[in-house]
């Protein structure tokens, strides 16, 4: 009996440990389902939610980029793209998606092989197959699309330049967005498949105001993350449609004038400094750059030796030439070095101890004032004033005429140009400076480097007397900007004028031939031909000579002459004479603004 009651003792003992136990196990499951369904509520509620919901980007569409007339120079069309999203597939799911892909629209050797390469587990964003597709493409797609699981197809956009070559390294071209272009800070938006930025150009300077603000979709998925519906949407809000200072018609005018050659015109504003044109030719496709190069495009631009790829018009560094005298005799005149009544002989030739320097004119020019020297370009005049001036001073002159100066365009790649100094050369070259150096560089040779848009702009500065800056687009509320105005005396500014006028307009000026007939439109101007190799035989006839050692052509002018609104700059590369291969240019561009001009006077207001 007591043996009997020794085993229910422990039978008790054991079934009351048993049901403390489960007690205890129920207390901490209730504790627990209290913990999960009250406490953790809220963020169980959002992961659910967040596995229910898919967020996705969506791209907004780039804005335009306008000339000043409203016209459209960087558009949009739309482009019909192929996506995958490999969260919705397994391994063989993937690999027979993209073998059926495959037999429909073909992928490209390239883009197979990295297909049948990669790995469900270690995608993430989905992956553009194929974008421009075609009519035909898209309805293969969409009639077998219930066979592809995780094929999307999207339509985005393409940007379009109606303007081709004519305004490519001014507006320039979008691109795909790479690493170089990414940092820690960067959008989401930059990490979309595929999204655009502006690459050069325009496109480039005005990124942030093009871009625009990315929509957010919210997509319901199933079990397998496929998407079944779309729950919302917050629209996207498109980029800004910026309007540029360029007149399209000029811009195309002025580019059709040099098609042929590897030139540059710059026609600007002279009171507002707002340019008109920038012209650097010959150009690029640059839907060809936003849509994917080939490499024979590639091979056919950087093979051509008047180099397509560059933007002559800021980048390219040109002996000013005889464009460059005027800063001289600025310099002379404001030093008392001479007076406008000062008279210098020119033999056709010119001596620096026993250098001899020659004038472009064999025989010379016999006796010149600085009109004079101006109006025929007389080389020794120059020499001499030079001689007796030194560098200093018409070096500080050039300075304040834009000469040797960014002037921040807002486009990438622009160059300073040289205007060189005993200093300079002697950092760059470890030589002192030279009585040769200061009477080359008088007539815009030796070390003196312009670009066609600091030309221009020296141009303009000389047509209206303040120290004008160019721009591409007008910000708010400056519409009409003020300039100081330079610190030179206005009756030297007028003489140089009257010169210039000269140059054009009366007989003997090196481009009379080239002046505008009608009175109210009269251009001035000056010529300028610079060597780019030293020629043994004085006065060669260029056209014998290879292309690339024939000498710049070279033409700054602006008009009307008696109250001067634009201001125009020409530089054509191997030309030869300024005065017969670029004044012609800047003829034909400035008389064809000054008409449309008074047409749109004449036009009643819409």
């Amino acid at each position: 009996m007591p043996k009997e009651n020794e085993k229910q003792r422990i039978f008790t003992r054991r079934a009351v440990i048993f049901c403390g136990l489960q007690a205890a196990a129920f207390l901490a499951l209730l504790d627990r389902l209290y913990y999960l369904q009250f406490m953790k509520a809220g963020e169980y509620a959002t992961l659910s939610e967040n596995n229910r919901i898919k967020l996705q980007l969506v791209a907004p569409d780039r804005g335009l980029i306008l000339d000043r007339r409203n016209v459209a120079m960087a558009a949009n069309r739309k482009n019909y793209r192929l996506f995958l999203d490999y969260s919705a597939l397994t391994q063989a799911a993937f690999r027979a998606t993209v073998e059926k892909l495959q037999a429909l629209v073909p992928l490209g050797e390239k883009k197979l092989k990295q297909l049948r390469n990669t790995r469900v587990s270690s995608a993430s964003m989905p992956e553009l197959l194929k974008e421009y597709l075609s009519w035909e493409e898209l309805s293969l797609i969409e009639l077998h699309l219930i066979e592809l699981p995780g094929v999307a197809i999207d339509i985005g956009q393409i940007r379009h330049y109606p303007f081709a070559d004519e305004a490519a390294h001014l507006i320039g071209y979008v691109g795909t967005v790479s690493e170089g272009d990414l940092s820690a800070d960067d959008e989401p938006l930059l990490r979309l498949p595929d999204f655009k930025i502006g690459k050069n150009g325009a496109e480039k300077m005005l990124e942030e105001r093009l871009r625009g603000t990315p929509g957010i979709r919210s997509l319901e998925v199933n079990v397998h993350g496929v998407p079944v519906r779309e729950v919302s949407e917050k629209n996207s809000v498109p980029g800004e449609n910026v309007r540029l200072t360029v007149d399209s018609r000029l811009q195309t005018y002025a580019a059709d004038l040099v098609k042929d050659e590897s030139a540059s015109v710059v026609v600007m504003e002279v009171d507002t400094g707002n340019v008109l044109a920038l012209v650097a030719m010959p150009g690029f496709d640059p839907d060809i750059f936003s849509t994917g190069i080939t490499t024979d495009y590639w091979k056919t631009l950087s093979g051509n030796k008047k180099d397509p790829l560059l933007n002559k018009a800021i980048s390219g560094q040109y002996p000013p030439g005889s464009t460059f005298k005027m800063m001289v005799g600025l310099a002379a005149l404001e030093a008392g070095v001479i007076t406008p009544e000062t008279t210098i002989f020119c033999p056709g030739q010119f001596y620096l101890g026993d250098h001899k320097f020659d004038c472009w004119k064999q025989g010379g020019h016999g006796t010149v004032d600085y009109h004079k020297a101006v109006q025929q370009s007389c080389d020794v005049f120059f020499y001499t004033v030079a001689s007796r001036l030194g560098i200093d001073p018409y070096v500080a002159m050039a300075r304040r005429f834009g000469l040797g100066a960014l002037h921040n365009l807002g486009l990438t790649g622009e160059k300073p140009g040289i205007i060189p100094d005993p200093a300079w050369k002697l950092a760059r070259y470890k030589q002192r400076w030279s009585g040769g150096d200061t009477i080359n560089c008088a007539i815009g040779q030796g070390y003196v480097l312009s670009t066609p848009l600091q030309l221009a702009v020296m141009a303009a500065r000389l047509a209206g007397g303040v120290a004008v800056e160019p721009r591409l687009s007008v910000p708010p509320g400056e519409e009409s900007p003020s300039f100081d105005p330079l610190p030179v005396k206005s009756e030297w500014l007028d003489l140089t004028r009257e010169a210039m006028a000269s140059v054009v307009n009366d007989p003997g000026g090196t481009a009379y031939s080239k002046r505008i007939t009608e009175p109210q439109f009269a251009m001035a101007g000056k010529t300028g031909t610079a060597q780019v190799r030293k020629l043994i035989q004085h006065g060669m006839n260029q056209n014998l000579l290879p292309w690339e050692y024939r000498h710049h052509a070279l033409f700054i002018g602006f008009a009307p002459v008696d109250a001067p609104k634009y201001a125009c700059a020409v530089v054509i590369e191997h030309g030869g004479g300024g005065g017969e291969v670029a004044a012609p240019v800047a003829h034909d561009a400035l008389l064809k603004i000054q008409q449309w001009d008074e047409e749109d006077k004449a036009r009643p207001p819409a």
